[in-house]
């Protein structure tokens, strides 16, 4: 980093020691060559301790809003249960925190909305990792440089079995359900690659009768001029993911999209349709990173000035309109209007 040698890398605040935190987020932090893992707080004192000891971390606050009111650190991360994100954004933009918020940023529109003001002084952003792999930032100049022909069908799967009874992803007033939990990102690719917010969304959820969450969900997005965003998502099923763009002149499919290995290449699959009666593809590989890094890698050079944003505020609201969309649509049982606004 001869070329930075007078970057200050970005020092972190981590609100919780949840699993995402300490399996993907922290040893991030600490790879990073533009940010570290400085203080971090936990409901359970305990587990803040043992968190801290286990990756690392300097100082431990007995309290959310203590970690806030320490101002040596620039940034925090939020992986805390869903309800709670707007909240803790909030504070922490009062005390000068840039904000990276896990997904979804907030159970409506109108929530993510409140962030709006705030994130005129300070970064907030949507913790989208998926969107920082090389692979589908290929896949989106494939698309939007007409390699694919009209792009008309985006596929996609994530699924997975949640085997703790206790988990807030169980509790609706928590935030829970598999829409919340998976779907966000379906819905956030959907708009990725269209480059376009849907005019149109119809869903069909299932449920256990008892937790009052949708386990099962099964989306169309309808982005107009005859282009569809079909997905599904579980958190009672095998663990699956898939995601599929087809075009009138070619396709490109994504093995494992969303939750990528860090271990090895990955891979891209691209067919130019040259034969009409079959499939023909061609393998990209993609040399290995971790997804996590690189998301905290772009958000603390945004931080410092080093990098435009990718994503703010309002793609966070967009997608959050889209889903609020799919819920009424699945209570209704009926097509639901979207608000249409730029994808960023």
């Amino acid at each position: 980093m001869s070329d930075e040698k007078h970057y200050t890398p970005v020092r972190w605040g981590i609100l919780g020691a949840a699993r995402i935190a300490k399996e993907h987020v922290i040893p991030a932090m600490h790879a990073s060559q533009y940010g570290y893992p400085k203080a971090i707080a936990a409901r359970d004192q305990d587990r803040a301790l043992k968190t801290a000891k286990d990756f690392d971390i300097p100082f431990v606050y007995d309290s959310y809003d203590a970690l806030l009111s320490d101002s040596n650190i620039d940034a925090v991360y939020i992986p805390l249960p869903n309800h709670l994100h707007v909240e803790y954004a909030l504070k922490a933009a009062e005390k000068g925190k840039h904000v990276l918020c896990e997904k979804p940023i907030a159970l409506t529109a109108a929530q993510a909305e409140k962030l709006q003001d705030a994130a005129l002084h300070v970064h907030i952003a949507e913790a989208f990792m998926p969107r920082h792999q090389p692979r589908w930032h290929y896949a989106r100049d494939l698309a939007m440089r007409g390699a694919l022909g009209e792009v008309r069908i985006l596929q996609a799967c994530l699924t997975f079995y949640m085997n703790n009874p206790t988990d807030f992803r169980r509790h609706p007033e928590y935030g829970g359900g598999a829409l919340y939990d998976v779907g966000c990102y379906a819905v956030m690719a959907s708009r990725y690659f269209f480059a376009a917010e849907p005019q149109r969304v119809m869903a069909l959820m299932q449920g256990d009768g008892t937790e009052g969450v949708d386990n099962l969900t099964s989306v169309i997005l309808d982005f107009g001029c005859g282009r569809h965003a079909l997905f599904s998502v579980s958190t009672v099923l095998a663990a699956a993911q898939h995601l599929h763009l087809i075009g009138s002149q070619g396709s490109v499919d994504l093995p494992l999209p969303f939750i990528a290995p860090n271990d090895r290449p990955t891979t891209l699959a691209f067919d130019d349709a040259s034969d009409l009666y079959a499939c023909h593809p061609r393998e990209i590989i993609f040399e290995t990173i971790d997804q996590y890094l690189c998301e905290i890698d772009h958000f603390s050079r945004v931080v410092r000035g080093e990098e435009v944003p990718g994503f703010g505020i309002a793609d966070a609201v967009a997608n959050m309109r889209v889903v609020d969309a799919l819920f009424v649509s699945a209570r209704s049982g009926t097509w639901q209007a979207c608000q249409p606004q730029s994808a960023g």
